[in-house]
C-alpha cells in the first residue's frame, strides 16, 4: 500500500493474532491443488508468514518470496520460516505496487486479505501480472462484507459492523471487493479466470469483536457514535450462541501470453 491507504485493522497485538491464526491449509485452499514442487512463488502481503510457510512446502524445493510493507510482520515471519526450518524461503520489504521483481519472475502469486484494503486494486493486478511467467497462476483471497454470516442477529451490532465497513473506505479500501476480484482480473489482462467462495468461521467471537472494536477507538474522531457502537460489539460477542463467519471470495486467474 502507498499514501493513497491505510491499513485498516492495524499492527496491535490482537491484530497480529488474528492474522497469525491463518493457515495454508485452509486459507489458501483454492489454489494449492494448481501448485507444483519447482515452482517460484510470490506471496503479496504476506504478513506474519503463516500462510507463505505452507505455500513454500508445497513447491518445495522451489523458491517463495514473502513480501509485506509492513517490517514488523516480516520479522515474524522470518521466525515462523525458522521454526520450519524452510530454506526456500525469503521474505523482502516491498509494495504491491511496485514489486522489487524482473518481468515474468514467477510461476505463480498469492494475495490474501490485501485488496480490499488497496485504493487502486486494478495497479496492483497488473503489478501481479508483470511479474507472472506466461502460462503462471495468480490466486487472490479478499472479503467481502456483504456475504458475512451474524447469529443472532442484533440492529446495534449491524450498525456496529457498518461502522467499521465505512471507516474501511474512508482510509482507501473497499469491505466489498470479493465481488469485484473476476473483474479485477480481467481487466488485468488475466484469463482463464475462476470464482469460489469460503467462510472463515471465528473460533471466539472477541477474536473479531475486539480487533474491530479497538480499531474504530483509535479512529474515534473519524466514527460517529463510536462509544455506542464499540459496547454493541462487545455484548453481542458474550452471547454463548453467538456466530460470526466472514465470507471470502477466492479468484484464479492466468497469465497466458
Amino acid at each position: 500500500m502507498d499514501r493513497r491507504e491505510t491499513y485498516t485493522p492495524g499492527y496491535s497485538d490482537i491484530a497480529v493474532r488474528y492474522m497469525q491464526r491463518r493457515y495454508a491449509a485452509r486459507d489458501a485452499a483454492f489454489l494449492l491443488p494448481c501448485l507444483k514442487p519447482g515452482m517460484r512463488l510470490l506471496d503479496c502481503g504476506c504478513g506474519p508468514g503463516t500462510i507463505t510457510v505452507g505455500l513454500a512446502e508445497a513447491v518445495a524445493p522451489g523458491e517463495v518470496v514473502g513480501v509485506d510493507i509492513e517490517e514488523s510482520q516480516l520479522a515474524a515471519a522470518r521466525q515462523v520460516a525458522k521454526a520450519k526450518g524452510l530454506g526456500n524461503l525469503r521474505f523482502e520489504t516491498a509494495s504491491v505496487y511496485k514489486l522489487p521483481f524482473p518481468d515474468r519472475s514467477f510461476d505463480a502469486v498469492h494475495s490474501h486479505a490485501l485488496f480490499e484494503h488497496l485504493g487502486d486494486p486494478l495497479a496492483a493486478a497488473k503489478e501481479l501480472r508483470r511479474v507472472l511467467k506466461p502460462g503462471g497462476i495468480v490466486g487472490i483471497a479478499t472479503p467481502d462484507w456483504s456475504g458475512n454470516l451474524m447469529a443472532p442477529r442484533d440492529p446495534a451490532m449491524e450498525k456496529a459492523i457498518e461502522a467499521y465497513r465505512q471507516l474501511q473506505r474512508k482510509n482507501g479500501g473497499n469491505p466489498f471487493m470479493g465481488r469485484e476480484l473476476g473483474k479485477l482480473l480481467k481487466e488485468a489482462g488475466f484469463a482463464r479466470i475462476s470464482l469460489s467462495a469460503m467462510y472463515d468461521c471465528y473460533e471466539t467471537m472477541e477474536a473479531i469483536t475486539e480487533l474491530l472494536a479497538q480499531r474504530l477507538e483509535a479512529e474515534r474522531s473519524r466514527v460517529p457514535d463510536v462509544e455506542r457502537h464499540c459496547r454493541a460489539m462487545r455484548e453481542w460477542a458474550k452471547q454463548p450462541d453467538a456466530l460470526f463467519a466472514q465470507s471470502f471470495v477466492e479468484a484464479i486467474g492466468y497469465a497466458d501470453s
